[in-house]
């Protein structure tokens, strides 16, 4: 074989995947892995915690979606099903803290905690008491 050939089959070779999206390129991060598993459709239900109160035990479905160049924020909207439709409670900018694994709202004050493909949590007053305790999964 020449050294031609040898250089041109070499770079082929070496240089075959270069600039291919998807393409693996490097370790992912911790922080990256959870931002995967955080965005998307989340379905489940809530709980109200006070029975005496105006609440109502709902159905629930939360869609996360990355906020580009803010990797510890989240856009969500949070839906209620009623009668098989989605009513859109409200939506908002969401943190997630990497080291406590917790994705939280500001208003209303919601915080999640992230396990594998589920999130718990609780929706509190202003005063720290538990109004709304929250179950979700992450949708396929």
């Amino acid at each position: 074989m020449t050294l031609t050939k040898f250089v041109c089959i070499s770079l082929l070779t070496l240089g075959a995947g270069w600039g291919r999206p998807g393409q693996n390129r490097g370790p992912r991060t911790e922080a990256q892995d959870a931002r995967s598993t955080i965005a998307g459709v989340w379905r489940g239900h809530s709980v109200c915690e006070d029975k005496n109160s105006p609440c109502h035990d709902e159905v629930n479905v939360y869609r996360f979606s990355t906020v580009p160049g803010s990797p510890d924020e989240f856009s969500v909207t949070a839906s209620k099903v009623v009668d098989g439709k989605e009513i859109v409670m409200g939506s908002g900018e969401w943190k997630y803290d990497e080291k406590t694994k917790v994705v939280e709202s500001g208003v209303p004050p919601i915080r999640l905690a992230l396990n594998g493909k589920k999130m718990e949590g609780a929706l509190r007053l202003a005063d720290g008491t538990v109004y709304r305790r929250i179950y979700l999964e992450k949708e396929n």
